[in-house]
């Protein structure tokens, strides 16, 4: 894209004009695109979100896993009800029969029958500890499953309030960069103007036109960053990037309640539920171990049938019998190998296992609670810092573009000053987005309802883009 530089002076009053309607010409520029590539409603976070929970593949994948777990129960419980079994079959039967009358003259006969039978069998278990370890096991594992589908939400939180802040940051800087283009443009038709009447230098010149060109570079690279926050944002959504609600101009982060680091602890500990799924697997492994030991113990069932049968053998034939038991089965195991005894030591080394798991995750827990406690409890000072650092740096370039206007400063100066108030409009807008990020995990991780932090996270991002106002 070529741009036309003014080769004319302007005063710091036209500078700053010309820098504010490049500033909004290139919002514009960017709504409206928007505007004519999705629909001209803005979105919340927490209908971007909604929108993500229905596309992304690993959330909808955890779907799956705790379905599977879920109907583990029934499985399981099958085991410890009764089974009924029926049994039907009808042979047809063609032959000869060769005996001996009382001539003792062999004689043969043919035959030809059928002989249906039925059978219905009832198995009930009264003694299973295998049975019932597996299904205690089983409601275990759903409601570790539950608790890994909650984390697998968190994270999909995690990473759309990542994508969607970093749209709006990627926005930020594209507007940054351009009107930093703007501002340089400016040095470079005053450095020019300068050398023309004799009072500047091709060093000066040579200097503003590098910072021009790096400025283009910075714009570039900022159209870059908006693209691939955009995919990123669409690849959690299956849409095209929607118009996103972003933080007021005069943001200022609020205080989180409570205010003590040992009360978040308190709360993560409680209904992080990474840690719970850690603990219920710690559990169903020790009902595992149960499960392993209870193949040394009997197994006990009560059985009855009920059969019918005719034509049963040539001796019975045109008779019919109709039989029904009822008993108790006792099943002992004495010897398998020694499998019984590996499978117990196995499930207590599993056990071990899962226990150690749970100290490290608890310790990930509180390093990452303490990590984004700290940013939040900083935050509010942060930006302050860096709001006055902008205003500061503003004050700083427009004396510095006086100086150089009344010949007591250089393009270097102008530009070093532009150059501090561009990064430090930056870093205010990151130290933001910083914030919001780290509050809305510090909810999270502490239990936090998904529905309470998406009002949370939309009352700090209330402004609606200028397109779809309207």
């Amino acid at each position: 894209m070529r741009r036309t530089i003014d080769r004319t002076s302007h005063s710091p009053a036209e500078v700053r004009s010309r820098m504010a309607r490049a500033v909004w010409a290139t919002l514009a520029t960017s709504l409206l695109g928007g505007l004519l590539a999705t629909p001209a409603q803005a979105m919340s976070f927490a209908e971007v979100f909604a929108a993500a929970r229905a596309h992304d593949a690993q959330y909808r994948a955890a779907g799956y896993d705790l379905q599977s777990a879920q109907l583990g129960v029934p499985i399981a419980r099958s085991a410890l009800l009764p089974s009924v079994g029926l049994t039907a079959s009808r042979s047809d039967v063609t032959g000869t029969r060769s005996f001996y009358n009382s001539a003792n003259q062999e004689a043969q006969v043919q035959l030809a029958y059928s002989s249906p039978q039925t059978a219905l069998s009832l198995r009930m278990p009264l003694f299973n500890k295998e049975a019932k370890a597996r299904y205690d096991q089983s409601k275990v594992q759903a409601e570790a499953a539950e608790s890994v589908y909650r984390s697998r939400g968190l994270e999909l939180m995690d990473r759309v309030g990542t994508a969607y802040l970093q749209v709006l940051l990627a926005s930020d800087a594209r507007v940054l960069a351009d009107s930093q283009l703007v501002a340089v443009q400016g040095q470079l038709s005053r450095a020019e103007q300068r050398f023309k009447r004799g009072e500047g230098t091709r060093t000066e010149q040579a200097m503003a036109q590098a910072a021009v060109d790096l400025a283009k570079v910075k714009v570039i690279e900022a159209d870059d960053g908006i693209e691939l926050a955009r995919r990123t944002l669409k690849r959690l959504t299956g849409n095209d990037t929607p118009l996103l609600n972003r933080t007021a101009p005069d943001f200022m982060p609020t205080e989180i309640a409570p205010n003590r680091l040992g009360d978040w602890l308190e709360l993560a500990e409680r209904n992080s539920p990474t840690i719970q799924a850690r603990q219920q697997n710690l559990m169903a492994a020790r009902l595992n171990v149960d499960r392993q030991r209870a193949g040394h113990y009997p197994r006990v069932d009560l059985v009855a049938s009920i059969a019918r049968s005719e034509n049963e053998t040539l001796n019975n034939l045109g008779q019919t019998s109709v039989l029904k038991s009822l008993g108790v089965q006792v099943n002992v195991p004495i010897y398998n190998g020694g499998g019984i005894d590996a499978s117990v030591k196995q499930a207590l080394s599993d056990q071990a296992r899962i226990d150690e798991e749970i100290k490290v995750e608890r310790e990930a827990v509180q390093i990452e609670v303490q990590r984004n406690f700290q940013s939040v409890s900083t935050g509010i000072g942060k930006v302050d810092a860096y709001r006055r650092a902008v205003e500061s740096s503003e004050v700083a370039y427009r004396g510095a573009v006086r100086a150089q206007e009344a010949g007591l400063g250089t393009v270097a100066d102008a530009l070093d000053a532009q150059a501090r108030l561009y990064s430090a409009q930056r870093d205010l807008a990151q130290t933001r987005y910083d914030y919001l990020l780290a509050r809305m995990r510090l909810l999270a991780m502490a239990g936090t309802a998904v529905d309470d932090v998406m009002v949370d996270i939309d009352r700090h991002l209330p402004v609606p883009p200028a397109a779809a106002k309207p």
